[in-house]
């Protein structure tokens, strides 16, 4: 087999392959024994119809079949290419004693990283978003630890109401009895919940709802009415969470600890989003447009596929702006996984088989399973370790990143605040 470059564009490479006779006899003799087990022929026994009898009679098609077959030798000559579409075959065709093949491939595109430290991500100010979280969180607690008094008047706004729930079907039938407790809100409009403002023990309150064409009765019994009395922001409300506070700037200590810790990990996650975002913007590539147009007409295809390609296309003007949108979004993925893959191979990150254990171990309640099981999945199934393992390599990558890109700490954006806050040193 001889294998010639006929045409090269950035990544986009036509090859052409000359098969020999030898190749093509090979080819023959396969397709002679594949159609052997699956066709009859008339004064033949089966399996054992000659060659030259199933070129007779099949024609045209028998080479198609040895074209089939001679393909199965490109993918040997491609293994040390790393291609991000398949080989597509543009012309086969068989004349003479020899066969000829012209494909085009796709290769990963050569990508050249600028200056990182130019991309600019926010970081919260620290300090004040823990001040907020121990405010909400002592909130939260005075809320938890209400003092409850049993009432007999009408329930109102501020109170707890303990319920009897039933649910009745359309004929009748009970399915269902719980019992729930509600506080009831300034301007509640929970469903079920504002119609017990008002009520007192013993009131009923029936309410029909429609669920998927069907009708069900909810029938609420009231079976208590309590005063809540929330605890002042102080010692006792410290002592009432827990015995081992004495006073509420323990009780602030600790929480401040707690958001700290979740701080650390949803700012890191949000940097990390930021600088993958940003980081095609100091990205060029070596990507031809046929690629990227292959790209965006498969993005079309599963979007059809998948049913949700008219409700897309309607928020755009036209199909064009969609493809452009999409066009660009493939360019970016495109440029940030190549540009991690490169940065990776540059600062020797690597993820290995003892991290990859760790991260299956963690994801594990998420994927419902027990550790070992998630493990086990992980080491026998190629296509989820791929998967976490490029998860993790593109953390670590961007992670390292991080130790070089300009940090903004900015205000905590509360509701309606807009204010982008001030800029400080990485």
């Amino acid at each position: 087999m001889e294998v010639k470059e006929l045409e090269r564009d950035k990544n986009r490479v036509v090859l052409e392959y000359i098969f020999d006779e030898k190749e093509i006899e090979q080819a023959e003799d396969k397709a002679t024994r594949y159609l052997n087990q699956r066709v009859e022929i008339p004064g033949f026994r089966k399996g054992r119809i000659p060659k030259n009898i199933l070129k007779l009679r099949f024609g045209k098609d028998f080479q198609e079949y040895v074209l089939d077959f001679l393909m199965d030798l490109i993918p040997e000559t491609l293994k040390d290419r790393k291609l991000i579409i398949s080989p597509i075959v543009t012309k086969r065709e068989i004349e003479n004693s020899s066969a000829r093949m012209v494909v085009e491939i796709h290769e990963e595109p050569e990508v050249k990283i600028g200056d990182v430290s130019k991309i600019e991500v926010e970081k919260v100010d620290e300090e004040k978003v823990l001040e907020k979280y121990v405010e909400r969180r002592l909130e939260d607690l005075r809320e938890k630890h209400a003092l409850l008094e049993p009432k007999e008047g009408s329930a109102e706004i501020g109170d707890l109401v303990r319920v009897t729930m039933e649910v009745y079907n359309e004929e009748g039938k009970k399915l269902t009895t719980r019992e729930y407790e509600y506080v009831l809100k300034e301007g509640e409009d929970r469903p079920f919940v504002k119609d017990l403002v008002g009520k007192k023990k013993g009131d009923i309150v029936e309410i029909e709802r429609e669920y998927e064409g069907k009708k069900y009765t909810y029938k609420l019994e009231v079976q208590e009415v309590y005063k809540r009395t929330l605890l002042e922001i102080g010692d006792e409300l410290a002592r009432t969470v827990s015995n081992e506070f004495e006073t509420l700037e323990q009780l602030k200590e600790s929480l401040k600890k707690e958001g700290k810790d979740i701080y650390e990990v949803e700012m890191k996650e949000s940097m990390r989003e930021q600088l993958a975002e940003k980081l095609p913007e100091v990205v060029e590539i070596e990507v031809s447009e046929k690629t990227l147009d292959i790209l965006v007409e498969e993005s079309i295809n599963r979007l059809k596929k998948e049913g949700k390609y008219e409700q897309i296309v309607s928020s755009y003007e036209n199909e064009e702006e969609l493809r452009k949108e999409l066009k660009n979004r493939i360019l970016n993925d495109i440029k940030r996984d190549r540009a991690i893959e490169v940065i990776a191979k540059e600062k020797n990150i690597e993820v290995t088989e003892e991290e990859l254990e760790k991260e299956a171990e963690e994801l594990a309640p998420f994927w419902g399973i027990s550790p070992d099981r998630a493990k086990a999945l992980v080491k026998s199934r190629q296509d989820l370790k791929e998967d976490l393992r490029w998860a993790l390599l593109r953390r670590k990558v961007l992670d390292a990143l991080l130790e070089e890109v300009k940090v903004k700490v900015v205000e905590p954006r509360g509701e309606g605040d807009n204010n982008e806050g001030r800029k400080e040193d990485n």
